[in-house]
Parts: C-alpha cells; structure tokens; sequence
C-alpha cells in the first residue's frame, strides 16, 4: 500500500499559494501602473474642458480674427518702451504696431509669419524709411508674441506640455488646482485654475508669482483675463477688444 506523505502535499500547495499571491500581487503593480496614469489624464483633461469653458468656449477663440489690445509693463527690449498697441489679424499674420521705438512714437505695420516689415510712420503721418527700423524687428515681434501669450494665457498655456500630476490647494478662500508646465514663454513653472469657474487665478513662472484677474468679455463672448499682479512688477492691458471684421487699410497704411 502506498502512503501519502502530508508534508509533502502541504508544502506543495504552499508553494501553489505563493506563486499565485505572486501574480496577483505582480497584476496589482500592473494595474496600479496602467490605470493611475489614465486617471491622471482624465483629470487633467476635465481642467482643460473647464478652462475652455471658462473663456466662453474654443468655438470663440478660433472664429474671433482680429485682436486689439493695449498694455504696459513686462517690456523686455530697450528698443520698445512705454504703453504699446497691438491690433492682429489672426489669420494672416498682419500686425499694426502702435507705440515707442527708439524713443520716437511711430506706426509699424508688419507681418509676423513672413517676419516683414512693410511700413514705419511717424506720429503726424508721415513714411519714415524702413532700413531705419528693420534692426528693431526682431525685437518687436518677440515682444508683441509675448504680450499676445500672456492676454491669452488660458488659452496658449494649454499647449505649453502640461503634466498630468496635479494636486490641490486653497489660496484666498478659494480651492484652485495646481497644473505643472515645462515651456510657455520659454520656461516651466505652475499655474492655478479655480475648480468651480475653470478661470486661471495664478501664474508661476520664472521664480516669479502673478495673481491673474480682470477678466472681461472682449467681444464675442472671448473672456480674457487684463491684470497679472506680481510682487515687484505688474501687467496691465488697459483696452482689448475682438472683432470678426476690420477694415484691410489698417494693415496697408497709416
């Protein structure tokens, strides 16, 4: 008769059980690994769908063409000083500069796809010739490309590689959702939304924090924000205004 060792079989189904805690555990990592990303994404992408929200919609950025704003501050080019006006032609690339270069107050008009300038005037009207000023382009356009990004900062932040870690964290009594960016203007920092409105509240960014407020429907629904208050230095954008419509001789002349 053949007996059956016990200590045998117990040690056998011992080791069964392991290897099956083992793959359970090793399909918790997995799905731990898989799943936390994607939810991640989710929450991050339900912050985009409110910020949209929150500027009256993308349907309205992208059916508004023309753009006009004056603002101050955040200068960053000797060359260019004071308040400056910029009124766009979103499609076309056509910009009408209106504002101080080189100390004298003048009117650009250029093109900021192609990188032309195609006419400076002076205060009263008159052509001044253009070799004068075409040093001073490059300058220009990264100027007015900031000033642009920065009044549209819920909209061109969303593409500025956000991370899908986010955390959250109550500032003036409002709960805000704290978003990581690696490259808008150039530099990575964070940014805060509001949880309930989808409105951005704050910039950080360059070592530097910004409370973000005045926003105002510019036309067409558009809502943008005007005010970037920060501890030593300040944005403003006195005048913004949308349009669906322009008259084509604000680009050509004077």
């Amino acid at each position: 008769m053949h007996v059956v060792n016990s200590s045998h079989i117990i040690t056998k189904f011992s080791i069964m059980k392991q290897k099956k805690n083992i793959v359970f555990y090793i399909y918790l990592i997995f799905a731990a690994i898989t799943i936390s990303p994607a939810i991640l994404l989710a929450q991050s992408n339900g912050i985009v769908d409110k910020i949209w929200n929150a500027v009256g919609g993308k349907n309205k950025w992208e059916t508004t063409k023309y753009i006009m704003f004056t603002v101050s501050g955040n200068s960053k080019f000797p060359s260019i000083s004071g308040n400056r006006k910029f009124l766009l032609d979103k499609q076309t690339g056509n910009v009408r500069f209106e504002g101080t270069l080189n100390n004298e107050n003048v009117v650009a008009l250029l093109n900021v796809q192609n990188q032309k300038l195609n006419h400076v005037y002076d205060e009263n009207g008159a052509e001044m010739a253009l070799q004068t000023y075409k040093e001073l382009l490059p300058d220009l356009i990264a100027q007015y490309n900031i000033d642009l990004k920065v009044l549209s900062l819920p909209i061109t932040i969303m593409a500025s590689n956000i991370s899908s870690q986010t955390s959250s964290k109550i500032i003036n009594a409002e709960k805000l959702q704290k978003l990581d960016f690696s490259n808008f203007l150039g530099n990575s920092g964070s940014f805060y939304v509001s949880e309930e409105s989808g409105l951005v509240k704050r910039l950080d960014i360059d070592n530097k924090s910004y409370l973000v407020n005045g926003y105002k429907d510019i036309g067409n629904g558009l809502i943008l924000p005007t005010t970037f208050k920060g501890s030593s230095d300040s944005i403003t954008y006195q005048k913004v205004a949308s349009f669906t419509e322009m008259e084509p001789e604000k680009f050509k002349a004077f």
